[in-house]
């Protein structure tokens, strides 16, 4: 045990080799992305002045930016608000996770309700600047990528995906054997995540003998999935990369040469080799067309943008330094002596505690405003329909209440609701240190339908048995659909309540037999808008918007429920006035399980960067 140290050269310089590396990987894999067959570039297919933006390195200088406005003590609730103010991209899970934030709900409920798309490539793409900040530390940037995930990737591999990642950049600041790195990452997973699954997978079959092709088959046969940016098989191909390239060069192309995510899969690789390599080793014929620039996309705004990849190490750079402190890591940063690793560092901290938290439910900690967990902790479980509530429903919310401070807190518990709703009284309580209680509480709505309702919970603290001080949390639901929906031949009906977008029509009728089932409700649009009306489905689609077809679709096809990449077969562009519209849908049903999903979007061309976004005051009455 002791102090490790890095010589801060060394320091700037892997940073600067990884941010060089993410920078040649994305712009050789973004002309491809989402090609879906064996490639074989040998070199960029597109170039322009410098590298092409991309949102892998997009959504890092915005966590950068996070990072200088919040300090080292961040977490997913200020990562969801940066996101709201700066982040305007439609992509997947960035969309849906985006409309809850909008809506009033935090991480990593607003990463998991009515998101499709928690397996994908979107989180651990961010992975480097989580490592860069702690370097030789993978156990903090593991939790940073945490903290990260769950704004949009809750309950899904995307999380793990991000952790692994994470911590192997982190340690390549110190440790440069590759398969010691990538063990190091799946210590950070869960052993049964199909994540770690493919990446074990993958290293058997190396040891085989597999010939790099012959390894990609047998993950798209094992751990494939048509949707292209599934995370399982994109991390798998880089690893791929890594195992069999014979240089950076090599590495890089196999990796892209895979298909399917490839600007996530060369991007995430040339930061990894970057980091070990540094930026003198990495080769001349690749780093000259992208320069030391940063390209950025439009919808990323609202602050100032390091220009160069040197603005960037250097920002980076003294963020590292805060984290070092605050966390208290063993690490000094030295400018005469050189780096050494020390026993210890490479396990300082274990954060896979975090495991064990449901993405279902909401943490909060009070006093408000407080980061070390020394007074009350508040869990908040919405129930297995997430945080939704129809008109006229009933709802039970449970609060954990856990004491982890050293004194006693008592008095009454209390959930104020809008008007006309229904709930209960205030609740006496008392709870001791390292003690915890349950509170459950019953809300009842009422008829009116708004995108939003705010409840504010509170805790009112009693000293000598007098009032003392208040301590609240607003906590907000959101307005579930309404359909009437009907089975095969009309022979099933129900009035149903969705919580989300998705049509649950086996749940609501409790059949799946093969046939033509329809859903009918009133979408309530509250002013004059371009809209693009998605029914998200792989079956046969009919819609009808107030007696017209806007959607007739007699094939199978793919299923993809995007805001920004749904089939053209599947949707209708529509000047949709204010007011009530009916809408009727109606799906054919084979074999297979039916999924349909009900999406208003606005559409391509908008006033400022940000196309594609989820209309959240359009209702479903």
């Amino acid at each position: 045990m002791g102090t490790s140290r890095l010589n801060e050269t060394d320091y700037y310089r892997k940073i600067y080799g990884g941010w060089l590396g993410k920078n040649i990987g994305g712009t050789l894999g973004y002309p491809v992305e989402g090609k879906m067959e064996l490639l074989d570039l040998t070199y960029y297919s597109e170039l322009s002045e410098g590298p092409l933006p991309n949102d892998d390195l997009d959504l890092q200088i915005v966590w950068l930016h996070a990072l200088e406005q919040y300090g080292a003590r961040l977490t997913s609730v200020e990562l969801g608000q940066e996101w709201m103010e700066h982040v305007f991209f439609p992509f997947d899970e960035y969309g849906y996770a985006l409309a809850n934030l909008r809506r009033g709900l935090v991480p990593p409920i607003a990463g998991w309700f009515n998101n499709p798309f928690t397996n994908c490539m979107g989180s651990p793409i961010r992975s480097e600047i989580w490592a860069m900040i702690a370097p030789g530390c993978p156990g903090v940037a593991a939790y940073y990528a945490y903290q990260d995930a769950i704004v949009d990737h809750a309950g899904g591999e995307g999380v793990y995906g991000e952790m692994f990642f994470a911590a192997i950049e982190s340690a390549a600041f110190f440790e440069n054997d590759r398969d010691r790195l990538i063990n190091i990452g799946l210590t950070y997973m869960p052993v049964d995540c199909r994540t770690a699954l493919a990446v074990k997978d993958l290293l058997v079959w190396h040891k085989e003998g597999k010939t790099w092709v012959e390894a990609r088959e047998l993950i798209l046969k094992h751990h494939g999935n048509p949707n292209f940016t599934d995370a399982p098989q994109n991390i798998a191909f880089t690893i791929l990369g890594w195992l069999y390239g014979e240089d950076f060069e090599d590495a890089i192309l196999k990796a892209v040469n895979c298909g399917y995510d490839t600007d996530c899969t060369g991007a995430t690789l040339g930061a990894i080799l970057g980091i070990i390599l540094g930026p003198e080793n990495l080769p001349e014929r690749w780093l000259k067309p992208v320069g030391d620039r940063i390209a950025v996309n439009a919808p990323i705004v609202g602050f100032n943008v390091p220009l160069t990849l040197d603005e960037l190490t250097s920002r980076t750079f003294k963020v590292g330094k805060e984290v070092a402190a605050v966390w208290e890591i063993p690490l000094e940063f030295t400018k005469q002596t050189g780096t050494a690793l020390k026993e210890g560092l490479l396990d300082h901290y274990d954060p896979n505690w975090l495991w064990n938290h449901s993405f279902h439910t909401d943490r909060y900690l009070l006093p408000k405003g407080t980061r070390s967990n020394l007074g009350l902790e508040v869990i908040v479980n919405y129930g297995d329909e997430g945080p939704a509530i129809g008109k006229q429903q009933q709802k039970e919310i449970t609060f954990t209440i856990i004491n982890r401070s050293k004194e006693l807190w008592e008095g009454y518990l209390k959930l104020d609701v809008p008007d006309g709703w229904i709930g209960n009284k205030e609740e006496p309580f008392m709870i001791k240190p390292d003690q915890e209680l349950s509170w459950k509480t019953k809300i009842t709505s009422n008829h009116e339908l708004k995108p939003a309702y705010t409840l504010t919970f509170q805790v009112l603290r009693y000293h000598d048995n007098n009032y003392w001080n208040k301590e609240t949390l607003n906590l907000n639901l959101l307005c579930a659909t309404h359909w009437k929906v009907s089975g095969p031949e009309g022979s099933l009906e129900a009035s149903a309540i969705f919580p989300g977008n998705r049509l649950r029509f086996a749940e609501a009728l409790q059949t799946d037999q093969p046939g033509i089932y329809r859903a009918v409700t009133t979408m309530i649009n509250p002013g004059d808008k371009e809209l693009r009306l998605i029914v998200a489905t792989a079956n046969p689609v009919k819609a009808h918007l107030n007696g017209e077809l806007i959607i007739d679709d007699q094939n199978e096809t793919a299923f993809m429920p995007a805001f920004h990449r749904a089939l053209e077969s599947k949707f209708a562009e529509i000047q949709l006035p204010k007011g009530n519209h009916q809408l009727e849908i109606e799906v054919l049903k084979g074999e297979h399980p039916l999924e349909v999903y009900v999406l208003p979007v606005a559409q391509k061309n908008t006033k400022t960067p940000g196309p594609y976004y989820f209309f959240t005051d359009i209702l479903f009455a």
